[in-house]
């Protein structure tokens, strides 16, 4: 150990404050580094944050250095955000324009005086240049770059005239999703849809494998979506970079659904969106572009109906025209024919009447012949009759009970029965015989055969 005087702390800062000074003074030098641990605090217009250099194989950290932003070079956070459409946040990798400074008390830092925004865009482009390159390279049958408009299979396909049942990717969580259903269910048409919803991640490190996975579920389902939909939310450019993967948009441009997305606000534009059959500005844009297709169809309807309407009633008016003069032709040539009938039967009607006269007259002389004949027939019938009858009067008279009596005859009963044969009796019967003027009450002793 060296026998010199000890040195305060602070004189030995200010050595090393005078050493900087005399190396760093009024120079400032460009640095690519990654952000991170950034504090903002925009009422004090300061911005603390560590910028490091991590390998290009993992993510080792190389260096490292605190760093800050600050008074009139605060701007540069604001400027940076909006010409890149990018948050200015951790894990983004920046060109920055630094100055060194050493402080006694606080120690070693670098003040950055200004981003250089073109260095991220120009970084962003040249990644997303190379996703559409490799899409064009390693999928000549599905994306295809002609006169600057990119063709893919998807792109190819044809929406059916309805569109009605949905496949939705979307974050549950997010504003998009909101937006997206709220527009569609709620449109003033009152048309209905059948949302089947796939939820997953739309940004960080997961989104681009989940949706993925639930395009893959989607296909293996198997149901006959009209669309696929795919929505997130407004968001800086980096917060997008799932739809900017070679897995996302390679899945996109093949899958054989129509796909429509609807990404970010109206500056944003995604390689899905390139690859995508239908795409959209916003999660609300995608809704109503589906409502007014439905709306095109239905005003197509309504179009060819007016067109049906219209031509039916011009045919039925030719028609109605033509049936007038047939219907006047008709009467016409009904009544010349009437008239020529009755010219011709005009000659016949005397013969007819002479005719029908002499029959008459024929008919009705052999109604009296008949009839003269039917008095003579039904008079000699009915005297014929009489006498039959006659006859019969005398018969049953003289065959009568009391003139049969009169005549020696008897009629024996038995109770009510009268007895014809011996037979019908028995030994102790009680028996009635009936003469003319008196009955004789008997009782059987014997019954005898007329031939013993």
């Amino acid at each position: 150990m060296q026998t010199s005087a000890p040195l305060k702390l602070s004189q030995l800062n200010q050595l090393i404050q005078y050493a900087i000074d005399g190396v760093f003074r009024e120079q400032t030098y460009a640095v690519i580094a990654e952000t991170s641990g950034i504090k903002n605090y925009l009422d004090k217009r300061q911005c603390y944050l560590t910028l490091v250099e991590k390998s290009e194989h993992s993510n080792e950290v190389l260096a490292s250095i605190q760093a800050k932003i600050w008074g009139k070079c605060y701007h540069t956070i604001r400027n940076f955000e909006e010409t890149t459409g990018q948050v200015f946040k951790d894990n983004i990798e920046v060109l920055f324009k630094v100055r060194i400074q050493y402080h006694i008390y606080y120690g070693l830092t670098v003040l950055i005086e200004e981003i250089d925004c073109n260095y991220t865009i120009g970084k962003l482009a040249l990644t997303r240049q190379a996703v559409l390159q490799k899409l064009i390279d390693q999928n000549p049958d599905a994306v295809q770059l002609i006169n600057g408009e990119f063709l893919t299979r998807n792109r190819q396909l044809t929406f059916r005239p309805v569109i009605q049942r949905l496949a939705l990717i979307s974050s549950a969580q997010a504003d998009g999703y909101n937006d997206f259903v709220h527009e569609l269910y709620l449109n003033k048409y009152q048309y209905t849809f059948q949302v089947d919803e796939y939820f997953a991640q739309v940004q960080g490190n997961e989104a681009a494998n989940q949706i993925c996975q639930q395009l893959i579920q989607i296909f293996q389902s198997n149901i006959a979506y009209d669309a696929v939909v795919i929505v997130r939310g407004g968001g800086s450019q980096l917060d997008f970079s799932a739809f900017d993967t070679y897995t996302v948009a390679r899945a996109v441009a093949r899958f054989p659904i129509p796909i429509i997305t609807g990404i970010g606000h109206e500056r944003n534009e995604s390689i899905c969106d390139l690859m995508a059959r239908l795409p959209t500005k916003t999660p609300t844009k995608a809704a109503a572009t589906i409502v007014a297709h439905n709306r095109t169809f239905e005003e197509n309807l309504l179009h060819l109906q007016k067109r049906v309407l219209s031509k039916t009633n011009e045919i039925l008016g030719a028609q109605k025209l033509i049936l007038q003069t047939l219907h006047a032709q008709v009467i016409r040539y009904a009544h010349q024919c009437l008239h020529q009938q009755q010219q011709r039967l005009r000659p016949l009607s005397g013969i007819v009447i002479q005719l029908i006269n002499r029959l008459v007259y024929n008919q009705r002389f052999k109604l009296e012949k008949v009839h003269y004949r039917l008095s003579c027939s039904i008079e000699s019938f009915v005297k014929t009759e009489q006498h039959k009858l006659a006859s019969l009067r005398n018969t049953i008279k003289l065959l009568s009970p009391e003139n049969v009596l009169k005549r020696g005859y008897a009629i024996i009963f038995r109770g009510d029965t009268i007895i014809k044969n011996a037979t019908e009796v028995r030994p102790g019967d009680e028996i009635t015989t009936i003469f003319q003027d008196s009955e004789i009450i008997s009782t059987i002793k014997e019954t005898r055969s007329s031939y013993e």
